[in-house]
């Protein structure tokens, strides 16, 4: 599963100037919904109350909405992105938030983790694997600087029709401002749970879950959370033995 290296630099371009933090773009609509679920998985695996004690590494960190919420909640942040641009918004928004000290931020690729082995105790990559030009390195990357007893978490986009219908052929045609912008989403770069079962194995990673993530009410809202349907996108977590 490697692309080509000028898919990489177009997406690198797009997320530049994303508006990752303007209230209609999508992806920071369901912010709280994935941290929720991040929050879930790491109690479940590390024990009840631990995310306020992890250093916790994201892997495309985009503009810095998981690294602020996560933050919020007590975790250690590390973002790592490719894009200088988001990088910049993702700084600049956190100084503007107060946050600057609980969040670092650095350039760099999925595929050459600049980071020691087992630095991170648990780590995430959401919305992301569909966007990295090579996803087998980019998992034997995430496994290496993975500490033995962490967790991985992730989520991304299944290679359906229904997807691209959904994401692409509605989706960046007439949700633009909700970010769902042309070219944002290569069809050929979805990955089905059963590629990504297998690549998660090949690396020794023993996945915990993979569910979809789908709309619920929740207290009277609408939201996104774990469940049956797989179709579009799904959500999931692995561990990395001791």
């Amino acid at each position: 599963m490697k692309r080509p290296h000028s898919y990489q630099q177009e997406q690198e371009q797009i997320f530049a100037s994303y508006g990752w933090h303007d209230r209609r773009n999508l992806l920071n609509i369901i912010t709280a919904d994935r941290c929720d679920y991040i929050e879930a998985r790491v109690e479940r695996v590390l024990g009840p109350g631990t995310l306020k004690q992890q250093e916790i590494l994201e892997v495309g960190s985009g503009g810095g909405l998981l690294c602020e919420e996560l933050s919020r909640r007590g975790a250690v942040m590390t973002g790592i992105e490719p894009s200088a641009g988001a990088l910049a918004e993702a700084r600049a928004h956190a100084e503007r938030s107060g946050i600057g000290e609980r969040v670092h931020y650095q350039q760099g690729y999925a595929e050459s983790l600049p980071y020691s082995d087992g630095s991170f105790s648990v780590i995430i990559c959401l919305d992301v694997l569909e966007h990295v030009q090579d996803v087998q390195k980019t998992i034997q990357e995430i496994t290496r600087v993975l500490a033995p007893g962490g967790v991985f978490i992730f989520d991304t986009i299944n290679r359906t029709l229904l997807a691209r219908l959904v994401l692409i052929w509605i989706g960046e045609r007439f949700f633009q401002k909700s970010g769902l912008v042309p070219g944002l989403h290569n069809y050929q770069a979805f990955i089905k749970p059963s590629e990504l079962r297998a690549v998660l194995a090949q690396n020794g990673l023993h996945i915990g879950e993979m569910v979809g993530f789908m709309p619920r009410l929740k207290r009277g809202r609408l939201s996104l959370g774990p469940g049956w349907f797989k179709s579009v996108s799904y959500i999931g977590y692995a561990t990395k033995g001791r």
